[in-house]
């Protein structure tokens, strides 16, 4: 039985435990699954575990990572947002084309980019609350509508640079540790305490877990899912600007992978698909799993497609465990 569907009427520090305590029982096997991987990384690959190795590979997962948190909160709430890959790709080429290699336009584009993503985000949420549509259906239209925009900004052809600066973010470092690190890290702790320790926090597992129950009690539904999907599409423009430093170019192709590689993240981590239920520590430990099994299976010279295959398999594993924790 769910730990999560009392939060609605509970308050501070006890509705707080309950979501950290079931966040983290969801979130065991991704972490059981993450200390198998590295355990036979370092039996395969005795190098794979040298420090600078393991920051360079949380290097590579930060924009993943800061999609799949989105994605957790828009979960959570008992969404779903397949628009983010299209916003990613939208906030490279935004990126690189409005600074084109410039430090002086860079706030500029970052704020572009980053408004455009929140919009994106605020957009789905409204069509969702206020026009009934399925977030399936009102997701996938605004992907089609962001990659047009897209494709209309650069006339096919992105153009531009991105100044050292962002590239200094994306790759670059501060001593030994990457500035990317320390962008997820604040990220991930900022979103973990907005999601347990705040009213925000509170109301979106309320509504997750029982969205009339929420409603009863006072909650305001509709305002906090608006905000769920407009901090999910903020983050994905924070992504497409780490990817977009990264890269040092504009794509049209960059945010592809993200949709299906965020969705896979949350469901190895813990977060149940129907909402109320998961967290983003899972999802950290899920983006974890993912990013070292493919750096792995690189080094072992795994080919692409038995690659995809394990991934799938490991998706319906992941599946087959959540299923399991939700019927107990």
């Amino acid at each position: 039985m769910s730990l999560v569907p009392s939060v609605s009427r509970l308050t501070g520090k006890t509705a707080g435990a309950i979501v950290r305590l079931s966040a983290a029982a969801r979130a065991l096997p991704a972490w059981a699954s993450l200390a198998l991987l590295l355990v036979w990384a370092g039996i395969a690959i005795p190098s794979f575990l040298l420090p600078e190795r393991l920051l360079v590979l949380g290097e590579q997962m930060a924009p993943l990572l800061l999609v799949a948190i989105g994605q957790t909160i828009v979960l959570l709430v008992g969404g779903l947002d397949l628009s983010v890959g299209q916003v990613v790709t939208l906030s490279v080429v935004l990126g690189a084309g409005l600074s084109n290699g410039s430090e002086g336009l860079l706030p500029m584009a970052v704020i572009v980019c980053l408004a455009a993503g929140a919009a994106v985000g605020t957009l789905n949420g409204l069509l969702v609350v206020r026009l009934r549509i399925p977030p399936l259906i009102t997701t996938i239209a605004t992907a089609t509508i962001v990659e047009g925009i897209a494709y209309i900004y650069t006339n096919g052809a992105p153009n531009g640079q991105t100044p050292l600066l962002l590239q200094f973010a994306a790759d670059g470092r501060w001593g030994p540790v990457p500035v990317a690190d320390v962008i997820m890290a604040v990220v991930l702790v900022a979103t973990f305490v907005l999601l347990t320790r705040s009213v925000f926090g509170r109301h979106v597992y309320a509504i997750g877990a029982n969205r009339r129950t929420a409603e009863l009690a006072g909650v305001r539904v509709g305002l906090v899912t608006i905000v769920a999907y407009a901090i999910c599409g903020l983050l994905a423009a924070a992504a497409g600007l780490l990817l977009a430093g990264y890269i040092a170019v504009g794509s049209l192709s960059a945010g592809n992978p993200y949709v299906l590689n965020s969705l896979a993240v949350v469901l190895i981590g813990g977060t149940s698909f129907s909402g109320g239920e998961g967290g983003v520590i899972g999802t950290f430990a899920g983006a974890a799993v993912l990013v070292v099994l493919t750096a792995l299976l690189l080094q072992l010279s795994v080919a692409i497609a038995l690659q995809s295959v394990l991934l799938a398999v490991i998706v319906v594993v992941a599946a087959l465990l959540q299923g399991r924790q939700s019927r107990s």
